[in-house]
Order: structure tokens, then C-alpha cells, then sequence
């Protein structure tokens, strides 16, 4: 269960993200905002001071709470900001196709392989991605999950956008991105998916698990991909730091 400062986050996030408190407004005053959220002053400020943090507003005494920005600054993200770029510019290279939505409990199996809790609900999204320049063939295979509670929000807009399902997450709930976890592995293409693939059974694959963590260190949405090897390069470039 989220704390009460991570709870009244999210909601003053949303509140600026859809226009509640244009830029150059002043939220209430932390009297007035424990009042509304029913906890209390401290919890107020803990949740102005996150959101300060990522730039959405600045803070002065005598002079309340100013919004600032209605996302939070790129400074923010610096030490991840290649990762976040990088799924970005996927989503705007590719073209993705939702095929289905369905709720599940996570099993024990599935548990393991995405770090959720064994036996929490999720909506398990199916997805696949084409790359334009080669419509014929699938890039990829990814079961997207959020918590059943966030996918019911987001559910009936997935056909209709061609959004991140992180970015639908952040939209309705005020989640924002704190930190993407990547790991890579190679693996076989499973069984049941090398039809949709076109391609053989156990085919060399890269399988790719991301873990999308939120201000108040929750993980919200997690993201398991599978790209057949002889379609998908992934490349980096690694400096040496100077002291």
C-alpha cells in the first residue's frame, strides 16, 4: 500500500498536468491542501518537497507554492535520460498494434520473471511493433503490465492512441518516471509466439524485461519484449569517465 505522501503526490501531479493549476498559478497553501486531502501538514510538505524536486513547482516563504512547469524537467532525469529517449524513439520509429487486454493474477512463474508480487491483479496488455520500412514481418512481441486498478483507467484508450502505456499511466493516475530497470537476455522464441513472430520454435531472440519505477519508488508498469535476433541490434556506447 502507497504512503499518504505518495498518494497526495500523485493526486497534486495530476491536478497540475491536466490544467487544475495552470503554470504561473499558486497551489493552496499547506493548511489548506491537509485539509482537502485529509492528513496533515507534514505529509503536505514531504509531497510539495517531491514535487519540487522534479521542477513542476518552486517554493518560497511568504510566497506559497508556484507552478512551475506541467512535466517534470529533463534535468531531472540525466543519469537515465538515454534509456527514457531510447523507448521514446522506438515508440516514434515503429508502429505498434494492441492485440489484446486482459486482467490476470500473477503467478508464481510470471511473478519471478517481472519482480511484481505473486497473486496481485494486473492488466496484461498485448502488443506488437512493425518496422514501417518492412510492414510484412513483426519487429517484436511485448505483454505490457499494470496494476489492474491503473489499466482500468487507461483500458479503452490504448486502440485509440499511439502513446506509451507509461505516459496513459502518468496521464490519469500522476505517476511520473522516476527510473526505467532494463535487463536483456537471449532466449529462445517461445513456443506460442513464433506463429505471430514468423518465425521457428527456440529461434535466437532478445528478451528484454523493463521495470518502470515511480516517484515514490513503486514499480507501475513492467514491459517483457521479445525481438527475434536476425530483426533487432541493440547498441551502446560506452565512455571512460575522467576523474
Amino acid at each position: 500500500m502507497e504512503s499518504r505522501h505518495a498518494e497526495v503526490t500523485k493526486a497534486l501531479i495530476k491536478e497540475i498536468t491536466t490544467g487544475l493549476y495552470p503554470i504561473g498559478s499558486s497551489l493552496p497553501g499547506e493548511l489548506e491542501l491537509a485539509e482537502i486531502y485529509g492528513v496533515s501538514r507534514g505529509t503536505i510538505r514531504t509531497a510539495l518537497a517531491r514535487i519540487e524536486e522534479l521542477g513542476m513547482v518552486s517554493r518560497k516563504k511568504r510566497a506559497g507554492t508556484r507552478v512551475e512547469a506541467v512535466a517534470p524537467r529533463s534535468s531531472d532525469y540525466r543519469s537515465q535520460l538515454s534509456t527514457i529517449n531510447e523507448l521514446v524513439q522506438y515508440g516514434k520509429d515503429t508502429e505498434r498494434t494492441v492485440h489484446a487486454a486482459r486482467e490476470i493474477v500473477m503467478d508464481l512463474a510470471l511473478a519471478e520473471k517481472t519482480g511484481c508480487q505473486p497473486g496481485t491483479r494486473w492488466l496484461d496488455i498485448s502488443t506488437s511493433r512493425k518496422n514501417p520500412e518492412h510492414p510484412d514481418r513483426l519487429l517484436s512481441w511485448s505483454n505490457i503490465y499494470v496494476p489492474a486498478a491503473d489499466g482500468e483507467l487507461i483500458k479503452s484508450r490504448l486502440k485509440s492512441t499511439d502513446d506509451l502505456v507509461y505516459d496513459l499511466v502518468a496521464q490519469t493516475t500522476g505517476r511520473v518516471v522516476k527510473e526505467v530497470r532494463q535487463s536483456i537476455r537471449a532466449v529462445g522464441v517461445p513456443k506460442e509466439l513464433a506463429p505471430l513472430l514468423g518465425t521457428s520454435p527456440e529461434a535466437h531472440a532478445l528478451e528484454f524485461v523493463r521495470q518502470y519505477i515511480d516517484q515514490s519508488d513503486s514499480m507501475f508498469e513492467v514491459a517483457v519484449s521479445i525481438h527475434p535476433a536476425d530483426r533487432f541490434t541493440y547498441f551502446t556506447v560506452l565512455r571512460r569517465q575522467t576523474e
